[in-house]
């Protein structure tokens, strides 16, 4: 018999409250009420075929509403912990700009999306995009499903693309994912994913691609 392939969607979480365009990794802030209705827009926009599995990011702002979504729609949960954002150490909570002013070599080698890049007290590039791709073969390996739902970071969705596309590192930041951003795959076992889109006509052009 032969095996289909499961299509999975991959969402950013929406605008998060607090302070905007700062390094927001390991830090657990919730869901703004903007950041909400983003969601809750690209979820209606993705919803076809409808999902039939629901994983998410431990953070408050993926995990709250990736659960709501689940239970409401009486799908499986899964969370995810090793699909959580990079570790941003002494980066988080600064922009771009005080980070790059506190610590200039760090910040740049981080730009750059070297392998061996790291914030102050934070987390090895390297050791991110290890832990990501672990965890995505292992849930793809043990979610089955037609179309299963991810709702995850813009780190954790630019490692996958990476991978899925075999893109050089210093070329990832020439990738958009603004709030509520997404992409579709397409899985099957035994072969490599095939990206069937990248944003589109749900994704909320206007809004910038923060860490």
């Amino acid at each position: 018999m032969k095996s289909e392939a499961t299509l999975v969607t991959v969402l950013r979480h929406g605008e998060v409250a607090g302070r905007a365009h700062v390094f927001r990794g390991a830090s657990d802030e919730p869901l703004s009420e903007r950041g909400r209705v983003q969601m809750q827009g690209a979820v209606a926009c993705l919803a076809a075929p409808p999902f039939d599995r629901v994983a998410a990011s431990p953070l408050a702002r993926c995990r709250d509403f990736a659960r709501a979504l689940a239970e409401a729609r009486g799908l499986p949960f899964d969370v995810l912990p090793d699909l959580r954002e990079m570790h941003f150490g002494a980066f988080e909570g600064l922009t771009g700009a005080e980070a790059a002013a506190a610590h200039p070599a760090a910040f740049e080698a981080l730009s750059q999306w070297r392998s061996e890049a790291e914030a102050p007290g934070g987390e090895r590039l390297d050791a991110f995009r290890d832990r990501v791709l672990a965890a995505w073969e292992a849930w793809l390996a043990a979610a089955g499903g037609r179309h299963c739902l991810l709702v995850t970071h813009a780190g954790v969705m630019r490692v996958l693309l990476q991978h899925v596309l075999g893109l050089p590192d210093q070329h990832l930041w020439r990738l958009a994912l603004p709030e509520a951003a997404h992409f579709r795959l397409s899985c099957l076992a035994g072969h490599a994913p095939i990206l069937l889109s990248l944003n589109g006509p749900c994704a909320d052009s206007s809004s910038p691609s923060a860490s």
